[in-house]
């Protein structure tokens, strides 16, 4: 027999179904992103170290060994092979055990290699959701949805995302969509449709709840 409620897992890609309950997990672009970071990375620190190496040879007043350039380019290759290799066996390692579950009152985000995260995001202390997309996410044709909670505050940036997605645009509307649902549900009256990314109709939704229960409380006491 079939089952009526069955969970649908993604790679991010393909048409977009509106579970009760989704899993998503980042397609292999995001993993060419941080190849191509940690890329960037040793290019810009390759040319301060070769600049480092020039300006101990042809400026410093200090002798220099006859095997000066020899160690130097040892050294040089030692780093690099030292920070480049662990990055490209760890990398599919960290992505892989990416996974992201929208619940009906929750999202939670699961991250990590050697400590593993489960961080939950609940309905009730979202404040804001937001898509991001950099040089390189345009670049692999991915993006970024932004969950920001009450508890963050916004000073250091989202709580938690969800990195990796070609349809992070349909995500976050799908988790917009959840949230009404669970607002409705919660209040027993609609939340407005959100067709921009802040969130500020919701919060203001949620002060004119508390207002009403704080009324509703103060007439129980007369």
């Amino acid at each position: 027999m079939k089952e009526m409620s069955q969970v649908k897992i993604i790679k991010g890609e393909g048409t977009y179904p509106t579970p009760e309950v989704r899993r998503i997990y980042p397609t292999r672009a995001l993993l060419w992103k941080y190849y191509l970071t940690v890329f960037l990375i040793w290019v810009f620190v390759s040319i301060g170290f070769i600049l480092l190496g020039w300006f101990i040879q042809f400026v410093a007043d200090e002798p220099k060994p006859a095997n000066f350039e020899i160690v130097f380019t040892v050294i040089y290759w030692a780093i690099s092979f030292a920070t480049i290799l662990p990055s490209l066996i760890l990398l599919p390692l960290y992505v892989n055990r990416m996974e992201f579950i929208v619940h009906g009152n929750e999202v939670i985000v699961k991250k990590g290699l050697v400590n593993r995260t489960i961080k939950y995001c609940p309905y009730r202390t979202v404040t804001n959701i937001s898509t991001t997309a950099g040089p390189l996410d345009r670049l692999l044709g991915i993006g970024c949805v932004n969950i920001q909670t009450a508890g963050k505050g916004g000073a250091t940036g989202p709580e938690e995302k969800l990195e990796g997605l070609p349809l992070y645009h349909e995500i976050r509307d799908y988790i917009l969509r959840q949230l009404r649902i669970y607002y409705r549900a919660v209040s027993g009256s609609e939340v407005p449709t959100h067709d921009e990314t802040d969130l500020s109709t919701v919060q203001r939704e949620m002060v004119n709840e508390l207002r009403d229960i704080k009324r509703l409380l103060k007439n129980k006491k007369i």
